[in-house]
């Protein structure tokens, strides 16, 4: 079967859809969203919806799903979803929300539910400025106050959606088709060269073309819909002999390894730990859970500062969860887990009570315990107390092998850890660096331990900490490097005595490493040590 062969008409927005569709505007509204970091847009979305965002990016949580939100993109959302913003910084923006009727002339009311499914990934226009141009267009004629403008309103509505489905460019067409033939042929030998011998572009511009449109290569993309493909297999009950035939691989061995490397556990681990469905009801409970080797059958993956775990395990999480109290209840019901792991102080107990009508629960004592604590009790409560002990004493052994190799600097003299965020300087509390203060025994700055995760700075108060040393960790993203930029030239940061005594060590830029209050767990804590190993061993 040759790439050709593959199109994208069986796409539940495509063009054909069109020419069968009756679809009206029902309202053109307007939103500032320029002074605050989230906001809850529907927690039920009373009809179809269109959202374009004008201004600076940020994100668009979608039913507990997050993905990036820019404005070249148009967000379609169905009626009852539920619609969350985050924005990493305040910024000048502004949503437009046009809500509205669409229905299949040539579909049955049972079919059109079925049918009919908005892509609330975000739909690519082919002009991003003539969209907002558009946007303002529909936005103005509708409130005008005229009736004949809102006849306007309604054709540019129409003018909105021919801009959204008219013929792409030829590469991106190209890309689209390979990356469906990917899809369906998944299982067949396949290389870099083929790829774009059949996208009909040289090797490395379809490289970088193909990332550029799926954020990720096409071999991470292979790997990705092979593994999924055999956790399917694997709960279904396959055995593995068969599966590695089914998803293209030769050799058993191999297989296994690959799928160790990309999930974290062996294909039997998995197996077996799918028994039993856990649902991780907030987001530290994932780490202590991924760290006995248990993946979460329900949980929220739409952590706005690392996409780890939409990446990992997407696939795993059948259901997603929110912070919505009523909309996890739902889902929770839906999902009818086995059991179910919380925190105490993030519930009201007349919540606690409904979780508990679902499935035995344990609820985490967040603030009184730590996370070692946290990991034994879920061990308990998962009856997987051995696991627990065994990666705890690994933990251990490696905090020894990273104090023999730690600067001699870290040991004799007082540490301050800072991140560089969009919103400025945050510095570590006690509890947020709990792995190199209480782990790793060093002294943190004066001034520290009154903080007990984060807490956000000027640069004038730096000094204050007198640090002799300062471990930083600045995001990737463009507003945190001008932060970072505009500290490095000032005179409060050349000052410091960690600065001037060339005792400044920069972690590699980890995301997870911005959210130290959401990422208190085993598992990440493990990470932290691996990363500090290499750093010290770096210098």
């Amino acid at each position: 079967m040759t790439i050709a062969a593959h199109s994208s008409s069986n796409q539940p927005w495509s063009k054909r859809w069109l020419h069968q569709a009756w679809i009206r505007l029902k309202e053109a509204s307007k939103q500032d969203h320029s002074t605050f970091h989230y906001k809850v847009l529907y927690g039920s979305a009373p009809s179809h919806l269109f959202i374009v965002l004008n201004g600076q990016t940020g994100n668009i949580i979608v039913d507990g799903l997050l993905g990036p939100a820019s404005s070249d993109k148009v967000y379609w959302i169905k009626p009852g979803q539920r619609v969350e913003m985050h924005y990493s910084s305040i910024g000048t923006r502004e949503l437009y929300l046009f809500p509205f009727e669409a229905m299949d002339l040539e579909a049955s009311r049972a079919e059109e539910q079925e049918k009919f499914s908005p892509v609330s990934e975000g739909m690519p226009a082919a002009s991003p400025s003539e969209l907002l141009t558009l946007c303002e267009k529909i936005f103005d004629h509708w409130h005008s106050g005229d009736e004949v403008d809102r006849f306007a309103s309604q054709a540019g509505f129409q003018e909105l959606l021919h801009l959204l489905f008219k013929k792409q460019g030829q590469h991106e067409e190209a890309l689209d088709r390979v990356n469906e033939y990917m899809k369906h042929n998944y299982w067949e030998p396949v290389t870099v060269g083929a790829l774009s011998e059949m996208a009909g572009m040289s090797r490395y511009y379809f490289m970088r073309s193909f990332k550029d449109r799926f954020g990720q290569s096409a071999m991470d993309y292979l790997t990705e819909l092979r593994t999924n493909q055999a956790k399917k297999l694997l709960e279904e009950g396959f055995p593995l002999w068969d599966i590695v035939d089914k998803i293209g691989y030769k050799d058993p061995q191999y297989f296994s390894s690959q799928f160790n490397k990309n999930v974290g556990i062996s294909p039997r681990t998995y197996t077996l730990n799918r028994r039993c469905k856990v649902a991780a009801y907030s987001w530290p409970n994932i780490g202590h859970l991924l760290t006995l080797q248990v993946i979460p059958y329900a949980a929220p993956i739409d952590q706005f500062w690392s996409d780890d775990y939409r990446k990992k395990y997407r696939f795993d999480v059948k259901h997603l969860l929110s912070h919505d109290y009523k909309f996890n209840l739902e889902a929770l019901r839906r999902s009818r887990p086995d059991r179910i792991v919380a925190l105490d102080e993030m519930l009201p107990e007349e919540e606690k009570q409904k979780l508990r009508q679902i499935a035995p629960v344990l609820f985490l004592p967040w603030h009184t315990e730590n996370w070692r604590k946290h990991l034994q009790l879920t061990a308990q409560f998962l009856e997987r107390e051995k696991e627990g002990e065994r990666w705890l004493a690994r933990y251990d052994q490696q905090v020894e092998n990273v104090t023999e190799c730690m600067p001699m600097t870290f040991k004799q003299g007082t540490l301050l850890i800072i991140s560089i965020t969009s919103r400025g300087i945050n510095v570590w509390g006690r509890r947020a660096g709990t792995v190199l203060y209480d782990d790793l025994g060093l002294t943190c700055a004066p001034g520290v331990e009154t903080i007990e995760f984060t807490e956000y700075v000027q640069m004038e108060q730096l000094a204050a900490y007198d640090a002799d040393s300062i471990l930083i960790h600045v995001l990737k993203d463009r507003d945190s490097q001008s932060e970072w930029e505009h500290l490095q030239r000032s005179e409060a940061w050349r000052t410091l005595r960690a600065v001037r005594s060339g005792n400044v060590y920069h972690t590699s830029g980890q995301a997870w490493l911005a959210e130290p209050i959401l990422e208190y767990t085993a598992n990440r804590h493990d990470h932290m040590l691996q990363e500090l190993n290499a750093l010290f061993r770096a210098q």
